[in-house]
């Protein structure tokens, strides 16, 4: 007989990859959230040596699109697991070692970056677990330089309450919740797109998923 999954194991790992565990739970969600990751950073414009920071990039598959996006782009990644911190920095070495990139790892509460670093901040499916959405937003609004993009890409509650791990440690959001979140943060320019999408399940299931990408200034 299979072992019953274990839902708060499956939790803590998505949101803190760890350990051997960890290394694979980064691999499926290099799969299940590729598209979507692809898209919220296709959303940002890049200007020339744009300075960009991704939010919980995990092991650091998606920086090198990222470096694709234009010219002269220098990319940081901020991680709170410093398994994917180590595992990103071995998979992107040699864009480190050409001093195109850099991962650190973070509290994820404060980022030891100074004010007005970047041109874009984005993160992809990481607000479900940030304890103080108010905290590590105005920390987004004091890297971002101004006129500076902050794109946030989750998926909706209306699909996500429908996965079994999300009773240990998510919080869910609305599309509207979620733009509610950034304007109460002071984010006044704010565009959203929704879109249904096909992602891959743990078990290798196809399933269409509700995404909301809000790119805000």
């Amino acid at each position: 007989m299979d072992k019953p999954t274990d839902f708060k194991s499956v939790a803590a790992q998505l949101a803190r990859p760890e350990g051997e565990a960890g290394i694979k739970t980064a691999a499926h969600m290099n799969v299940s959230n590729g598209d979507m990751t692809r898209y919220a950073i296709d959303l940002m414009a890049y200007p020339l040596d744009a300075q960009v920071l991704e939010i919980g990039p995990g092991n650091g598959n998606f920086a090198s699109y990222v470096l694709s996006r234009g010219n002269g782009i220098h990319y940081t990644g901020a991680d709170r697991s410093e398994t994917m911190v180590h595992e990103a920095r071995e998979i992107n070495k040699h864009h480190i070692a050409a001093g195109r990139m850099r991962f650190e790892w973070t509290d994820g509460f404060t980022f030891p970056f100074p004010d007005r670093s970047f041109d874009n901040v984005f993160t992809v499916n990481t607000l479900y677990f940030w304890e103080n959405p108010a905290i590590q937003l105005a920390e987004v609004r004091r890297m971002l330089k101004l006129g500076g993009t902050f794109c946030l890409a989750i998926a909706s509650r209306a699909f996500m309450e429908q996965l079994p791990f999300v009773a240990y440690g998510f919080t869910l959001y609305t599309p509207e919740a979620a733009r509610q979140l950034l304007l109460a943060s002071g984010f006044a320019d704010i565009d959203m797109t929704i879109r249904e999408h096909k992602t891959t399940g743990a078990s290798g299931q196809e399933l269409m998923r509700e995404e909301v990408f809000i790119a805000a200034r």
